[in-house]
C-alpha cells in the first residue's frame, strides 16, 4: 500500500468521525418568546449561539412572537416534528403553561425552563422539576424580588445623596404587565420602602412594556404628584420612556428626577454614562447561554441542575455612575465568542463547582485583548 492510498483512507477515516459526530451532535431547541426584532431577546439569542458553538450543542431558535397562543403553536410544532430535539429551552406563559408541560410530557421531550414568570398559584400546580412532570428537568432563573430591591434601594440612595426629597409621598413604580415576574419586582420595591420610612409609594401603573405608554403616564403621574422624584421601572424601555419627555417635565435627571430599570439595554447604559439614568438591573441576557451549559452538563451525567431544590441559578447585578466604566465593553458591540462556555461547564471543568454564574468571569473575557 503506498503512501498516497494511506492519505487518503486516513483522511476518509477522519471525515467519518466527525461526520458521526455531527450527526450525534447534542440538539436543542430554543423558544424564544419574543419577537425577532425585541432588543432584548435578540441579544439572549446571539449569547446562546455563542454558548452552543463552544459546547458542540446543535442550536435552534424558534420565535413565540410576544404572544402565548403562538408559543404554544409552536411547541406543538416543534415536538411533532419528524427531527424532535434532545431538549427544549422555553419561557412559560400564564394561561398556557400548564397546557405547555403537559404537551412535553406526554411526549416525553426533556425540557428546561427559563425564570419564574408564573403567578404564585399556577408555580404550585406544576409543583418543582422533577416532581408532576417527570420530563421537567430544572429552571434557569434570578430573584426578581431581590432584584427589584436592589433598583429601589439604588434610587432611593442616590436622591438622597443630592437631598432631592421635598416630602415623604415621592415615589412611583411603572410596572411592565399583570405576571409573576413583573409582580415580584414590584414585590422588591415594597420591600424596599417598608425599610425606608422617608420614602413612601404614591401609585404603582402598568405601562405594559411600551415607551410611548411610559412617555403619556409620566406627565400625568408628575402633574398628580408633583413632589415625586424618584421613577422605579421593571424594564429599561420604560425608563427610556421618561427620558423622552423629560424637557416637558421641568426636571433634571440625577438632580431631582432619579429614573432606573431592568434590562441593561445598551441606550440605558449610554445615558448612565452620560449622567441622564440612575441605574440599571440586568445580566439576565444571558439566561438561554446558562440553561445550555447546565443542559451540557446534564447530558453528560452530571444530573444537578437548577432548581430542583429551590435554588437561584444566577443573580441580577446593577450599573450606575460607580461601575459604568468597569461595564462599557457592553455597549461596544461585545464579541460574545470571546466567553470560553466550557469554563463554566462542570463535566469541562473540575473546579466549577458553584451554581452561581460569576459575570465578572463574562466582562473579564469580553475586555481581554
Amino acid at each position: 500500500m503506498n503512501l498516497k492510498t494511506i492519505y487518503v483512507k486516513l483522511l476518509t477515516i477522519i471525515y467519518t468521525f466527525f461526520s458521526c459526530f455531527s450527526t450525534f451532535a447534542l440538539e436543542v431547541v430554543l423558544l424564544s418568546p419574543a419577537k425577532v426584532d425585541n432588543q432584548f431577546w435578540v441579544q439572549v439569542n446571539l449569547i446562546a449561539h455563542a454558548a452552543a458553538n463552544d459546547l458542540g450543542i446543535n442550536l435552534t431558535i424558534v420565535h413565540g412572537n410576544g404572544h402565548r397562543l403562538y408559543q404554544k403553536e409552536q411547541l406543538n410544532k416543534i415536538i411533532t416534528s419528524l427531527k424532535r430535539p434532545n431538549y427544549i429551552i422555553f419561557l412559560p406563559y400564564d394561561g398556557t403553561a400548564h397546557h405547555s408541560f403537559n404537551l412535553l410530557e406526554q411526549a416525553k421531550v426533556p425540557f428546561l425552563t427559563l425564570e419564574k414568570t408564573l403567578f404564585r398559584k399556577q408555580q404550585k400546580q406544576l409543583g418543582k422539576p422533577g416532581q408532576r412532570f417527570k420530563y421537567w428537568l430544572g429552571e434557569v432563573f434570578h430573584d426578581n424580588k431581590k432584584a427589584g430591591e436592589l433598583l429601589a434601594q439604588t434610587l432611593i440612595k442616590a436622591s438622597g445623596a443630592r437631598n432631592a426629597r421635598k416630602s415623604k409621598l415621592n415615589v412611583v413604580g411603572i410596572s411592565g404587565d399583570i405576571s409573576g415576574h413583573s409582580n415580584r419586582r414590584n414585590a422588591g420595591l415594597m420591600a424596599a420602602l417598608a425599610t425606608n420610612p422617608h420614602h413612601s409609594l404614591a401609585q404603582i401603573v402598568s405601562a405594559r412594556w411600551q415607551r410611548d405608554i411610559t412617555s403619556q403616564m409620566i406627565v400625568s403621574l408628575l402633574s398628580r404628584y408633583p413632589e415625586i422624584d424618584i421613577v422605579w421601572t421593571s424594564a429599561d424601555i420604560m425608563a427610556l420612556g421618561v427620558l423622552d419627555v423629560i424637557d416637558k417635565l421641568d426636571r433634571k435627571i440625577n438632580e431631582n428626577l432619579f429614573i432606573g430599570g431592568f434590562d441593561w439595554s445598551n441606550e440605558a447604559l449610554i445615558a448612565i454614562k452620560n449622567d441622564q439614568y440612575t441605574a440599571s438591573v440586568g445580566g439576565h441576557f444571558m439566561q438561554a447561554a446558562w440553561a445550555l451549559v447546565k443542559l451540557f452538563d446534564h447530558h453528560q451525567g452530571y444530573a444537578k441542575l437548577p432548581s430542583n431544590e429551590g435554588s437561584i441559578a444566577y443573580q441580577l447585578q446593577l450599573i450606575d455612575k460607580d461601575n459604568i466604566n468597569d461595564h462599557l465593553v457592553l455597549i461596544e458591540n461585545p464579541n460574545w465568542d470571546k466567553i470560553d462556555f466550557e469554563e463554566f461547564s462542570v463535566s469541562n471543568n473540575s473546579s466549577s463547582k458553584n451554581e452561581q454564574f460569576d459575570f465578572s468571569k463574562v466582562i473579564k473575557a469580553l475586555t481581554s485583548q
